[in-house]
């Protein structure tokens, strides 16, 4: 089909103002930093969509096909079909006219094209606005199942009392299997193990209990409380991640935000790239993850996990990308929103396969992890707002 004709009105044309490529986003995200009308000009960097479908209401709307992760390419595949690649990083280039493969990067020669293969996205209505405001949320378990003490109720307290990391937010919450004062009167939201599903497995490496079930509770009891709706993102912090809200409201203030819902990855390299220490969604991604929570338990084998249960069960993490991947969600790379030992990616070479490195916080991405001890946890903070 063509484009809209300028007959069509100007809602078409907004429309087409709207549509970007979901594989050049990148430039969008590059530019967070820029007001609307300097970002007006990267439209004739990122290209418009120039394929329509007409709904039964006569108005254009753009083509979007959410695609799971499982269904797209690998490295070593022809991505031309697909349009998308698995690993986080990677990006779908044609080579000719037939084939594309999935790379970090793309240097086009007299035999490679490297023309920039992805599908589109619509994205919301109000686009145009910047979108700063963030409900922020941790949650706290006393019953870890692991052997190693846990410091997260100290480490919350310290951060409640210097009104930081989550409490910096415009809105936050602290979730919990117990009622515990956290100073000042305030007191940890406690949710309930109603199916039973909080401590059926432990992970082998730190004895600790696998996460998914006291989470999906605790994505419920936001949704519950309704305190959300009023703002733009949805972020988890994990308490032993120093965040800085306002870098990461900076960052993302003019990142796009689809119809459907955006997550944002945050380690690159690897099939799966949302990692828990600090999970920010927009307000539609988290809607659409809660309203679609209960089935996606019993669709995804989250108690067995992927590979065939080669790495135990799904974390909390991996379970909310999947399920938000096989809803429509779509996921916006934003690599450097955090600085994170988890992320093999993150670490120096020689540090490539230290599992427990972490940051000397001489750095300004708005979260570093992790920090488990209270005096590391405020070295690291003052270490990072002195740059």
């Amino acid at each position: 089909m063509t484009p809209p004709s300028p007959g069509k009105g100007r809602k078409a044309l907004a429309t087409l103002g709207a549509t970007f490529l979901l594989g050049c986003l990148v430039a969008v995200v590059s530019n967070s930093g820029r007001s609307p009308a300097q970002k007006g000009s990267d439209k004739a960097i990122i290209g418009l969509d120039t394929e329509a479908n007409q709904v039964e209401s006569g108005q254009f709307s753009w083509q979007i096909v959410p695609r799971e992760r499982d269904l797209c390419s690998s490295g070593s595949e022809n991505c031309m079909a697909t349009k998308c690649c698995k690993a986080s990083g990677f990006h779908c280039y044609a080579k000719d006219d037939e084939v594309a493969h999935c790379t970090k990067t793309c240097s086009p020669s007299a035999t490679n094209l490297c023309s920039p293969l992805s599908e589109t996205m619509q994205l919301e209505a109000d686009y145009m606005n910047p979108a700063r405001s963030l409900f922020c949320f941790s949650l706290y378990a006393q019953d870890t199942g692991s052997p190693t003490p846990s410091y997260e109720v100290e480490l919350l307290t310290e951060q409640f009392k210097r009104k930081a990391s989550i409490f910096a937010c415009e809105q936050y919450e602290v979730y919990s299997d117990v009622e515990i004062s956290l100073g000042g009167g305030f007191l940890t939201k406690v949710i309930t193990d109603e199916k039973g599903d909080w401590h059926f497995a432990k992970r082998k490496e730190t004895g600790a209990w696998v996460n998914t079930g006291i989470f999906i509770r605790a994505w419920k009891s936001v949704k519950e409380s309704g305190k959300y709706t009023n703002y733009e993102w949805v972020v988890k912090v994990d308490p032993d991640a120093v965040f800085v809200p306002e870098r990461l409201r900076d960052r993302i203030q003019w990142m796009p935000r689809t119809i459907n819902g955006v997550m944002l990855q945050n380690c690159q390299y690897v099939d799966y790239g949302f990692f828990g220490s600090l999970e920010v969604l927009s307000k539609r991604a988290f809607e659409v993850l809660v309203d679609n929570v209960d089935t996606c338990y019993t669709q995804i084998d989250w108690k067995v996990g992927i590979k065939h249960g080669k790495y135990g069960p799904m974390g909390e993490d991996l379970f909310m990308e999947i399920c938000m991947e096989k809803n429509g969600v779509n996921k916006v790379e934003a690599f450097d929103i955090t600085t994170d030992g988890a992320c093999e990616a993150k670490r120096p070479t020689d540090q490539a396969k230290n599992k427990k490195w972490h940051s000397d916080c001489k750095v300004m991405t708005p979260a570093m992890h992790p920090f488990k001890k209270p005096d590391e946890w405020v070295q690291c903070l003052e270490a990072t707002l002195a740059q």
